[in-house]
Order: structure tokens, then C-alpha cells, then sequence
């Protein structure tokens, strides 16, 4: 008699999207799907989402990506959920969303940021291990308290972006420790809620949700998702991450020697530390895997660089496709004849944490052509990451695995390797935080250890050397890229 399967799915919740990888219990992918779901932009600086969204999309793609794989729907065991970090998700006496969800990349805090430095910078950066600035959810609320009375009196009980998810498939609602880490109020050293910041946020103990271990099995999908979504209450749903600790299990990173770099939307080169410490300019957040930490450095616009670009030299109706970018920026040499892009499109994290900063090329001649920006837009990029590369402490790093829709590109990760100064190597799956979503829900439902169920799932698919010479090369040229940087920060201080 045949053995039955069981399956796993990863849900992550983008920024722009939800993502859902299907896999067996051996870790082999058997289908992806996404869906989208619209930003909103209600003043200048200010970008949130509807939780809701969140729950329409990620139903579409469970159900889209089971439908093409085939198999019994009955037979998927577990979900894992990651998320962006942050976004406060405020729900009132009746469990009814107050508002819609802040995130990550707003910036209508900057008040509340001075306020809370000029208060207590010390003390929230020794609790937390972490800098204050815009990204987190402790000024985000202050904002709230300030701007909107009304709905921060009605706030009855307090979620941090994927646990909404978690809350809509299973009624229960639990953080767990990466994204209470997210919020800017965890005592970081006890792993609790730390009532010193949530008196500074005004806010009752008891509205905050309990905080499980990712690996933990939060409850069964209830019987509305269930038919939702299109699978078995006896479904099992894991705590779940924020999306890079969920990217760190995809990629396999699980020991300081292995560092990350991500090319999606936003980028971010990331290292493992044990017992982490605060790092200035890195976000600092428990790994799923005891006892590490890890430090990511940030950058605003990666492939959102690319795709700009893309929209602006496409002929309407008619995108270039990325490998047709590819080729174009192959034929330009590396500098680009003197042309530098500096792709702070959404203002910039790491080193500057300046929203203010905006993009441009820099050195335009008459020379420079489709192909020159192209590749000057990969290369400023790359040039980002080697700024994030500076706060990380990367000594000791033997190998760099890079993830994120940018990794397609082989073209692309050779001129990262090339600028950064070391090997990169490929993974199997670029989606590395749905199926890091999707290994953690094998662990939680099988008790496998997660350690083990990374050392023998996650593959490598190919290494790209650097060349010498040409780092060599980019060196003097990110030097000038540096400079013009500084000047930059100066010149958009100007109000």
C-alpha cells in the first residue's frame, strides 16, 4: 500500500504581494502563486495597506497554486506565515480593524522619532538593541495617539503585520518573537513585552498578544478559512516569522559563516551573530534558530530601481523583459563611461536612515545610451549594497547566498560579486522567504528539527566567482559614488 504525502505551504506577505510556495515533505517545490494587492497613500510619507487584502490575496494564490499542482487539497498538513516587519494591525472591543495598517516604508513619524530620542534613546536602544527611527511600530502609534484620538482610544487589541493572517486563519491571536522584535517594544535580553515602552506608548499591557516560538503550532484553520482558502480544518498553522528570519531558513543560514544578500523590491545584506548585540544602523531580530540573532542592513529600492527603469525606456504596450535588460546592460562597460545612478528613489536606510534622500544619475553625456543606464542602475544598486556591507560585520563570513527576484539574473549577481568583492552563490528557490514559511510549518507539525530540516531541504544552485580586477575597478569607482552620496545628504537636508 502506497504511504500518503503530506504537504506544506508558505505564505508570505510582501509589500506588494502575497507570495505561496507549495512544497512536499522532502522540501521540493511543487508550484508557487501570487497575488497582488494595492498600496495607499494618503499624504505625503504616509503608505498603508488593508489587513484585508492580505486575507483575499493570500485565499487567491492557496487556492490557485493547489489547483495547479493537483494534488488533494486534504493532504497539506501545515501552513508556515511570514510577513513584513512593523505594520501595527489595530482592532477594537469587537475585533473590527480601526484602521488601515501602517508599514514599514512610512514616514510620518519623523516627530514622534525626535520625541522618543530626546526621552529615553538610551534606555530603548539597550532594551531593544535597536535605533530608533520611522520603520518601527512604538512611533507609528505614537503618531496615532496624537493625530487620532478617537481610534486610539478604541484600541483593544494590538497585532504586528502577519499575525492579523494568523488571527484570520485560526481565531487566535499570538505574535510571535521576530515580529515582537518589529515593534520596537521587546525586551529583548527577557524575550517579554516590555512595560517600561508600552507605558511610553500609552497603552494597557493586556491589548498585546501572547509571543510563541515561530516553530509552534498556533491552531487548526477554522471552518470559515477552511472553505475560504479551499482545505481541511485539520490543517495545521505554524506561529510563523517576520519575512527575513523566514528568508534566512529558505537560504539555509544557519551559522556566521553564511551571510545573505537580498535583491527583491527593497535589498538587505544580513549576518547571524549568537547572543546579537545592537549594531547602529541594522535592525537587530532574533533567528528562528536558537541562539542566534541576526543584523540586516537595509536598502530602500533594489529591483523597484529596476523596474523604474524599466517603465521609463519601455514603449507603451510593449516592456522590455529582464533578459532583454540584461543584454542591453552587457553591452555597456562596467562604469558606464562615467555614468552613476544612485537609486534612492524611496530616500534611503543604511548608512543615511534619510528620508529625504532622492535618486538620479549623475556624469550624462551625449554618449550614454539605453544600455548605459541599465547597467548603471544594476551597478548603483550593487554600490547600495556595498554600503550596507560596511555596518553589518561581515568578518568572518566565508560564503554569501542571495535571494529575491533580482537573483534571476545571473548578469546582475556577477556585477554584486564583483562590486562587493567575494563569491555569491545561487539557491534553488529565489522565493527563499515562502519556502523559509514553508519548511518552518514541516517543523512545527512533524517536531523534525528545523536545523536538520534546512541541512537536508536547502540547495544550492550555482556560484558566481568575482573577478579581482574588476572589484579592483569598481572600488575607485564606488569611491566617487560615496562622495556624491555626502553631497546629496547635504543637499536634501535643505528644506
Amino acid at each position: 500500500m502506497k504511504e500518503s504525502v503530506s504537504y506544506y505551504l508558505g505564505i508570505d506577505i510582501g509589500t506588494g504581494s502575497v507570495r505561496v510556495m507549495l512544497i512536499d515533505e522532502n522540501g521540493k517545490a511543487l508550484g508557487i502563486a501570487s497575488s497582488e494587492y494595492p498600496m495607499h497613500y494618503p499624504a505625503p510619507g504616509h503608505v498603508e495597506q488593508d489587513p484585508e487584502d492580505w486575507y483575499r490575496g493570500a485565499a487567491e494564490a492557496v487556492r490557485r497554486v493547489i489547483a495547479e499542482s493537483g494534488i488533494d487539497s486534504v493532504a497539506v498538513a501545515g501552513i508556515g506565515i511570514c510577513g513584513t516587519a512593523h505594520a501595527p494591525i489595530l482592532l477594537d472591543a469587537h475585533k473590527r480593524i480601526l484602521r488601515p495598517a501602517i508599514l514599514w516604508s512610512d514616514q510620518r513619524s519623523n516627530r514622534e522619532v525626535q520625541e522618543l530620542k530626546n526621552e529615553a534613546e538610551k534606555e530603548i536602544r539597550s532594551l531593544t538593541r535597536n535605533d530608533i527611527n520611522c520603520t518601527w511600530t512604538l512611533p507609528q502609534l505614537l503618531w496615532v495617539r496624537k493625530h487620532e484620538p478617537d481610534t486610539f482610544a478604541k484600541i483593544n487589541h494590538l497585532l504586528i503585520s502577519k499575525d492579523y493572517m494568523i488571527y484570520r486563519l485560526t481565531q487566535h491571536m499570538i505574535t510571535d518573537i521576530t515580529s515582537a522584535a518589529s515593534s520596537l517594544m521587546l525586551n529583548a535580553s527577557e524575550r517579554i513585552w516590555d512595560e517600561r515602552l508600552i507605558g511610553i506608548a500609552k497603552l494597557r499591557k493586556n491589548i498585546f498578544p501572547e509571543i510563541l516560538d515561530p516553530l509552534q503550532v498556533v491552531g487548526n484553520l477554522s471552518d470559515e478559512t477552511s472553505q475560504v482558502f479551499g482545505l481541511s480544518t485539520n490543517t495545521r498553522v505554524a506561529a510563523g516569522c517576520l519575512d527575513s528570519a523566514a528568508e534566512l531558513v529558505g537560504l539555509g543560514t544557519i551559522d556566521e559563516s553564511v551571510g545573505t544578500i537580498r535583491l527583491g523590491s527593497a535589498g538587505a545584506v544580513t549576518t547571524l551573530k549568537k547572543h546579537g548585540k545592537y549594531l547602529r544602523n541594522c535592525l537587530t531580530y532574533p533567528h528562528p534558530v536558537s541562539p542566534y540573532w541576526y543584523h540586516q542592513a537595509g536598502t530602500s529600492s533594489c529591483t523597484a530601481s529596476l523596474a523604474w527603469g524599466r517603465n521609463l525606456f519601455s514603449r507603451s504596450g510593449h516592456s522590455l523583459s529582464y533578459s532583454r535588460i540584461d543584454a542591453l546592460s552587457s553591452q555597456a562597460p562596467p562604469g558606464c563611461d562615467g555614468l552613476l545612478f544612485h537609486p534612492f528613489l524611496l530616500g534611503e536606510r543604511t548608512p543615511f536612515w534619510n528620508s529625504k534622500l532622492r535618486g538620479g544619475f549623475n556624469g550624462i553625456t551625449p554618449l550614454h545610451g539605453k544600455k548605459h543606464f541599465f547597467r548603471a542602475i544594476e551597478e548603483g544598486v550593487a554600490f547600495s549594497l556595498r554600503d550596507c556591507l560596511a555596518d553589518v560585520e561581515w568578518k568572518g563570513v566565508t560564503e554569501a547566498r542571495i535571494c529575491g527576484g533580482g537573483a534571476k539574473s545571473q548578469f546582475w549577481v556577477k556585477i554584486i560579486a564583483d562590486v562587493l568583492g567575494f563569491p555569491v552563490v545561487r539557491m534553488e528557490h529565489y522565493d527563499a522567504s515562502a519556502y523559509g514559511a514553508a519548511l518552518i510549518a514541516v517543523a512545527a507539525v512533524t517536531g523534525e528539527e528545523l536545523r536538520e530540516i534546512i541541512k537536508t531541504r536547502v540547495r544550492k544552485k550555482n556560484r558566481i566567482n568575482l573577478d579581482k580586477k574588476r572589484h579592483n575597478f569598481y572600488m575607485t569607482v564606488y569611491e566617487r559614488y560615496r562622495n556624491l552620496s555626502e553631497h546629496m545628504v547635504d543637499f536634501y537636508q535643505i528644506e
